[in-house]
C-alpha cells in the first residue's frame, strides 16, 4: 500500500524546572512530530527531537530534513521507503518510527512485539534526578519511595570537590539504598576525573558516563581499570566508532540515544555487536516527548536483557503531546494496543 499523506507537527514543551548539564541548560523542549497516513486513514507517528546542545542551527537542520522527507513520502510504497536518503539522524529516526508504528498497527501488534519481543510489558529505568542541587536529596528520596533502584545525576556542573562532597552526603542520607548513575557530559580534565572517581569509589555507584573533556581510548581505559563500576560513553561513540570501542574495551557500557544513531535498525545492529563484545547497552532520551520516549521504550523491550534504561524523563515536562508512559516501581510500562499504543492529543488515529 502507498502512503497517502505525511505531515509534521511542531511542539514546544515547557519543563517543570530547568534541566542542567555541563554543556547546556534546557527550559523548553523543542521538537517535531511526523504523521504518516495510509489511504484508509491509519496513521503512524514519530518524534524528531534534536539534542539541546545542537543549538538553533542543529534544530533547523533536523526540522528541514524532516519536512523534506515528509514532502517526498506521499505516493511511495510503505515497504520501499529509502531511509538512507534522510541525511539527519534525528529526522531519519522519526520517519522510521512512524513507518514501524504504522506497519505494526496494521498487523495489530505492539511495536516491541513486531521487533521480536516476547510478552514484554515493561522495562527497568533509572530515575532522572537532575544535578546535585539543594533539592536533589528530596528527589532521591522520592525516587526511592517510588521503587527506583538507580538515580541518574548530572555532574560536572559544579567544582569537582563540591560535587564529590555532595554525592557523599547524598549517599549517606539515602543509606546506600539508591545507586547513582552519573553523567559528566565531558566536563573534566584527566586529573579532575581521576580525583573525582577515586573519591567516590566507595559509594554505591552504578556507573559514570563521559568523564573526560578530551577523551582517548587509552585514557578511558586507564580510568576504567582503576574503578569498580562501569564507565560509559555516549557522545564519544560517534567519535571513536563502535569497532574501536569494542576492540579496546576502554569502557564497559554504551549509552545510546536511538535518534542520534539514526533509527531502530541502526540501534538493533549496534546492540547485537555490543552483545557479542560483552559491552552493556543502555538506551536513553533527553526529555523527549512521550511519543519519542514510548518508541525508545518499545525498542528497549525488544533488546531484552536486564539493562536499566534512562527513559524516566517525562516527569520533567510540565506539558506533553500525550500522556506519558506509567512509571511503577522503577519500571516504565508500555502502553497497550497496537503500534506505539499512543496517539498525540487532538488526533484520532
Amino acid at each position: 500500500m502507498t502512503i497517502a499523506t505525511c505531515r509534521v507537527r511542531p511542539y514546544a514543551l515547557p519543563l517543570v524546572r530547568p534541566w542542567r548539564a555541563a554543556s547546556a541548560t534546557l527550559t523548553i523542549r523543542y521538537g517535531m512530530l511526523v504523521a504518516v497516513t495510509m489511504g484508509d486513514g491509519l496513521t503512524g507517528w514519530g518524534d524528531c527531537a534534536p539534542l539541546p546542545s545542537s543549538g538553533e542551527a542543529g534544530h533547523a537542520r533536523a526540522f528541514d530534513a524532516l519536512r523534506a522527507a515528509a514532502a517526498a513520502l506521499p505516493g511511495q510504497y510503505i515497504d520501499a521507503v529509502k531511509l538512507d536518503g534522510i541525511a539527519v539522524a534525528e529526522a531519519r529516526w522519526a520517519v522510521e518510527t512512524a513507518l514501524l508504528d504504522l506497519a505494526s498497527r496494521r498487523t495489530g501488534q505492539s511495536l516491541c512485539r513486531a521487533l521480536g519481543a516476547e510478552s514484554v510489558t515493561s522495562v527497568a529505568v533509572n530515575a532522572a534526578l537532575g544535578t546535585l542541587d539543594q533539592d536533589c536529596l528530596a528527589r532521591a528520596r522520592a525516587a526511592l519511595a517510588s521503587g527506583f533502584a538507580i538515580g541518574k545525576i548530572k555532574v560536572g556542573v559544579g567544582s569537582v570537590e563540591d560535587e564529590r562532597l555532595r554525592l557523599c552526603e547524598l549517599a549517606a542520607a539515602t543509606e546506600g539504598a539508591l545507586r547513582f548513575r552519573l553523567d559528566a557530559n565531558r566536563a573534566w580534565t584527566d586529573r579532575e576525573a581521576e580525583r573525582f572517581l577515586g573519591g567516590i569509589a566507595h559509594l554505591p555507584i552504578d556507573g559514570v558516563e563521559e568523564p573526560l573533556m578530551a577523551p582517548s581510548l587509552a585514557a578511558l581505559g586507564r580510568l576504567q581499570q582503576g574503578v569498580p563500576f562501569a564507565l560509559a560513553v555516549d557522545e564519544s561513540l560517534t567519535e571513536f566508532g563502535a569497532a574501536a570501542l569494542f576492540s579496546s574495551r576502554a569502557v564497559r557500557r554504551l549509552v545510546v540515544k536511538p535518534a542520534r544513531l539514526g533509527g531502530v535498525a541502526a540501534t538493533l545492529r549496534l546492540a547485537a555487536e555490543a552483545r557479542r563484545a560483552g559491552i552493556e547497552l543502555v538506551l536513553t532520551s533527553v526529555i523527549d516527548s512521550a511519543i519519542g520516549v514510548t518508541a525508545t521504550a518499545h525498542l528497549a523491550a525488544a533488546l531484552g536483557g536486564d539493562a536499566v534504561h534512562g527513559l524516566a524523563t517525562s516527569p520533567w515536562l510540565a506539558e506533553d503531546v500525550v500522556a506519558a508512559p506509567r512509571l511503577v516501581h522503577g519500571r516504565l510500562h508500555l502502553p497497550g494496543g497496537p503500534g506505539l499504543g499512543v496517539v498525540p492529543a487532538g488526533e484520532t488515529t
